[in-house]
């Protein structure tokens, strides 16, 4: 019966394609919130907070609002990416090139070329 299935919602077979049922039995749709919730344990599954014998703080108060300030970013990531006429302009000139770091943007007649050896990465030589 309905009251049955109920009653007995997390031993009963279930059937969510309302299908599968013992001989005899049948196929009830239970929402009660006891039947959709997890099955019931003889103990507790998790042991929480336990209270202690007297209050605890966990930071002393301050007289002012204390500001925590955000961690320091990243390093940016060079750019690897210079325009060109050819992967040789690029490269020789990469300190005067036009940066292309979305692959794209280069003046007419030129452009981007992927160049990572070690002068085009670090900073611009000075005079």
């Amino acid at each position: 019966t309905y009251q049955d299935a109920e009653q007995n919602c997390f031993t009963a077979t279930p059937c969510p394609n309302g299908v599968g049922c013992p001989a005899g039995e049948s196929c009830y749709g239970i929402a009660i919130p006891k039947c959709v919730s997890a099955s019931p344990t003889a103990a507790p599954t998790d042991s929480g907070p336990q209270p202690t014998d007297s209050p605890t703080l966990s930071s002393k108060p301050t007289s002012a609002p204390v500001i925590k300030t955000a961690e320091p970013s990243k390093a940016p990531t060079p750019n690897t990416l210079f325009c060109g006429v050819t992967y040789q302009d690029a490269e020789q000139n990469c300190f005067t090139a036009t940066p292309c770091p979305n692959g794209s943007g280069c003046p007419a007649g030129e452009a981007c070329f992927g160049i990572s050896i070690p002068k085009c990465v670090s900073a611009a030589p000075t005079v």
